[in-house]
């Protein structure tokens, strides 16, 4: 096994090759079901019912299972398709933004390269026509079945969807990121997020997040060991960007970069495989009494009032001072990602940013130069780099 390699094959079958426990984390998006006809043989998501297409895809994750470490993580980006769509929705190579063309017999092209068609064939569903399949749910619950431990159902939220032509039921702007691991226990940096309203005009203007929840609520007022900010939580919004190139479904990389900071360590030592963790430096502290009563009189209710905001609450500042050490001397490398369906290589571009190394298979021999191009223009990030200088 290769590392910061794209492997050209079919996933179950280059997987079967890799070493067990041998990567730090999976993370990918598998083609959706019965949308479009990459066209090479042997894809992935054109299956004759959603049950077959479930069973084959959760096969394949039968073997990220057995290459993921027992401290790994897998994340696995999908949506849900609705049954009796017209063969070949999803819209032109223009409309998609992409830099390509459409030819007289339904394919797409690009400097004289086929590059994919639609699908062609008539699918069979189990649900009336117009009916959600509810390909997620059965997914996530196969996969359970099989031995994966569900941790969150993260929702993708798309502010500027695709539009909708359809008047009788509402546009769909959201996709599902499901994050499961392997063990109980396992390697998890926690990501925080900031409790400042992104709309307020002054820095002043805190306590509110994405304007959802009072103070109390939203994790601010009385949690005093994330003083820089709170818990990560599962609602992400993000919005879809273009990639110019012969690719039609790209999944934005602040999508994935979350999971991977998350999942993937940047350092692993040599001999014992021990991730490092980060250390802190806590400093205790408590905050200011609060001002006076805005109620003048002196019934009860001010009060009490006077005596609630006249409270001194500790708070606790946390400053990154290094990483966790071993002891084994032997020296470190970084973590490993995963991406079974590397489509237009978003996966293994963020992990090199990130200082990560990566592992691709792709099965459209027509996308691995774009992938190498796209990964050329790749630098590792200056806060990266400094990351890996930090040693007790």
């Amino acid at each position: 096994m290769e590392l910061n390699k794209i492997y050209n094959g079919e996933s179950l079958e280059v997987l079967k090759t890799f070493p067990d426990e041998s990567v730090d984390m999976c993370i990918t998006s598998p083609p959706y079901y019965g949308l479009r006809d990459y066209g090479v043989e042997g894809q992935l998501g054109l299956e004759k019912s959603p049950d077959e297409y479930i069973d084959r895809l959760c096969t394949i994750f039968d073997e990220v299972r057995r290459v993921l470490k027992d401290t790994g993580t897998c994340w696995v980006n999908i949506s849900d398709s609705y049954a009796g769509g017209k063969p070949g929705q999803g819209g032109s190579g223009k409309k998609s933004g992409l830099n390509c063309k459409r030819n007289n017999d339904g394919t797409f092209h690009e400097n004289n390269h086929s590059v994919v068609r639609f699908k062609t064939k008539k699918l069979k569903y189990d649900v009336k026509p117009k009916s959600l399949l509810g390909v997620p749910e059965r997914f996530v619950l196969e996969m359970q079945t099989r031995g994966w431990i569900r941790r969150n159902t993260i929702i993708w939220h798309k502010p500027k969807c695709m539009p909708s032509s359809v008047k009788d039921r509402f546009t769909v702007d959201f996709e599902y990121l499901y994050f499961f691991s392997k063990k109980p226990k396992y390697y998890f940096e926690q990501q925080m997020e900031s409790l400042k309203c992104p709309t307020a005009k002054s820095q002043n203007a805190t306590n509110k997040h994405n304007g959802y929840g009072n103070n109390t609520y939203s994790g601010f007022k009385y949690d005093a060991t994330n003083y820089s900010g709170r818990n990560m939580r599962t609602v992400w919004r993000i919005t879809t960007k273009p990639y110019k190139k012969a690719h039609f479904a790209v999944f934005p990389e602040d999508l994935i970069e979350t999971p991977i900071k998350a999942g993937c360590p940047t350092q692993i030592c040599n001999q014992c495989q021990t991730p490092r963790t980060k250390q802190y430096d806590r400093e205790e502290r408590f905050t200011r009494p609060g001002n006076k009563s805005k109620f003048n009189d002196d019934s009860r209710i001010s009060r009490q009032h006077d005596q609630e905001r006249m409270k001194r609450r500790p708070e606790s500042v946390k400053t990154l001072i290094g990483y966790s050490d071993c002891g084994c001397g032997a020296g470190f490398h970084s973590g490993i990602v995963l991406d079974p369906f590397m489509g237009s290589g978003t996966t293994a571009s963020v992990s090199k940013r990130l200082g990560r190394n990566y592992i691709g298979i792709e099965l459209n021999p027509e996308y691995i130069p774009l992938i190498k191009e796209r990964l050329s223009n790749v630098d590792v990030s200056q806060s990266t780099l400094k990351s890996f200088k930090l040693d007790l």
